[in-house]
């Protein structure tokens, strides 16, 4: 969903849950320069690792959090390949999605059971309002869906929601408004921090100041989209009990493990793994342990 407070494209990466793997030895000297070669996956702050044994360890918990840059094509190549592997290892699996708000699950539905084609089912979806992206950047993933009857989930909310928390708070929506929303667990202070300094750039940016309270407000948005995603989750663990839920979300909520992983745990959910793209050219610092259970490289677009 595009955003006016925050561009999803800046929002691209952050968050953690680190996991026991055998390890591989950490990649050679002239591999390092590229941080993350495409094809390797990587433990942050470890190094290398097989990624059947992160399939595996991943496949046996409760959820799989799979990031994206939302326009890259090879991105979306990777969930794709990822989300196959997966449902090998565990066949009672679900998709969840961060690129249909709720009002859209009947049209999820209606599509997985074959009752739409795609033009109809971008229409009754409300795709070009509610995202905005390519369609084409999707559509192989969706397809994969309908094909296997894998259960799709909305894990969005509407953008209404979001703009009137930025603009009034969190507490000021009224309890019928929240689309069901509980309170989000606090933000940590990295996270905090780094959502803060992201608006300021953005501010200034526009040629305005900083603003504390309108800096609090830009965070608790942020905290309520990673509430709905994570409760969107919940939802589907409490409805089909034993499902694995493997949820498509964009980078800048899971990296770091202080967005929707830190709304999880607050939710009970515990067995939670993330694994997030790797671009050749992104910054190797990044590379902390806690940044993400594992960080995969891949070719360019």
């Amino acid at each position: 969903m595009t955003n006016n407070y925050i561009s999803r494209r800046t929002l691209l990466n952050r968050l953690p849950g680190v996991f026991a793997l055998a390890l591989l030895p950490f990649p050679a000297a002239a591999e390092e320069a590229a941080c993350v070669p495409p094809g390797t996956w990587l433990v942050p702050g470890k190094g290398a690792v097989a990624a059947d044994a992160a399939l595996a360890a991943a496949a046996a918990g409760q959820v799989v959090l799979l990031g994206e840059r939302h326009d890259s094509h090879a991105h979306h190549r990777w969930q794709l390949e990822t989300l196959k592997a997966l449902r090998a290892r565990r066949p009672d699996l679900t998709l969840a999605l961060e690129m249909f708000p709720r009002r859209a699950q009947p049209a999820l539905q209606a599509w997985v059971a074959g009752e739409l084609d795609e033009a109809a089912f971008l229409e009754r979806s409300n795709w070009n309002t509610v995202w905005r992206m390519d369609a084409g950047l999707y559509l192989p993933i969706l397809r994969y869906a309908r094909d296997t009857r894998l259960p799709l989930q909305a894990l969005n909310v509407d953008r209404e929601l979001i703009r009137r928390v930025t603009r009034e708070g969190f507490a000021r929506v009224e309890e019928d408004a929240r689309e069901g929303l509980s309170a989000p667990a606090p933000a940590s202070g990295a996270y905090r921090d780094w959502l803060a300094a992201i608006h300021a750039s953005h501010a200034s940016a526009h040629g305005g100041k900083p603003d504390a309270e309108a800096a609090a407000r830009f965070v608790e948005a942020q905290l309520v989209w990673d509430r709905a995603f994570a409760q969107g989750i919940r939802g589907v663990l409490d409805a089909r009990p034993g499902t694995l839920v493997v949820a498509l979300i964009g980078n800048g909520h899971l990296r770091g493990g202080d967005g929707v992983a830190r709304q999880l745990a607050d939710l009970g959910v515990g067995q939670v793994r993330t694994f997030l793209p790797w671009d050749a050219g992104e910054d190797c610092k990044a590379l902390q342990p806690g940044y993400a259970d594992a960080v995969v490289g891949l070719p360019p677009d």
